[in-house]
């Protein structure tokens, strides 16, 4: 799917887990993500943006501020939310918090209207739990580097990506996912 802008002065809303937020961080294209996106994400992958692997050496700062203000929403996830999803989805179980909260509430929210929504994961499991979910969500998911790359990040920037946040790992990915 092209991420491409969804209408006239209206951004395409893109919904980012914690490891795209890390990610977009430390090659450093929030800004142009955030400018040229709808980017919006839940409260427990902000949490965990913010948080990381503190005993992590190469641990990447996020500043709370640039975060946030680049964010076009943040959503709270409910218990019944969660719950609610993972009794209809337990395929989803096994999924890292962040990504869980995520998908619980892009499926309570816009649970049929996908075609105006991309998800950016680099998580295995949340792509495989998308393609269960259902086709149109795995059609859904983006990786970083094509988000980078229609956001105006320059090629040294996106060099820097790593290998599961670049188009050929998700196409890759995905057409693996489809064959099983």
């Amino acid at each position: 799917m092209n991420p491409k802008r969804a209408g006239a002065g209206k951004r395409q809303r893109v919904f980012v887990d914690t490891n795209v937020v890390i990610e977009a961080f430390r090659i450093n294209c929030w800004a142009a993500l955030t400018n040229r996106y709808a980017v919006q994400t839940v409260e427990k992958c902000i949490e965990e943006a913010l948080t990381g692997n503190t005993g992590c050496t190469d641990r990447i700062q996020i500043d709370p501020k640039n975060m946030l203000e680049g964010l076009t929403a943040r959503h709270t996830v409910t218990k019944i939310t969660l719950a609610t999803f993972v009794i209809e989805h337990p395929e989803c179980d096994g999924l890292d918090d962040g990504e869980l909260h995520l998908l619980a509430w892009v499926k309570q929210h816009i649970p049929n209207r996908l075609d105006n929504v991309v998800l950016s994961t680099a998580d295995k499991a949340a792509i495989v739990a998308c393609h269960r979910i259902g086709e149109q969500w795995l059609d859904a998911v983006v990786c970083l580097e094509s988000l980078a790359q229609e956001a105006g990040v320059s090629r040294r920037q996106i060099r820097q990506l790593a290998p599961h946040h670049r188009k050929k790992w998700l196409e890759e990915l995905k057409l693996a996912i489809r064959l099983t």
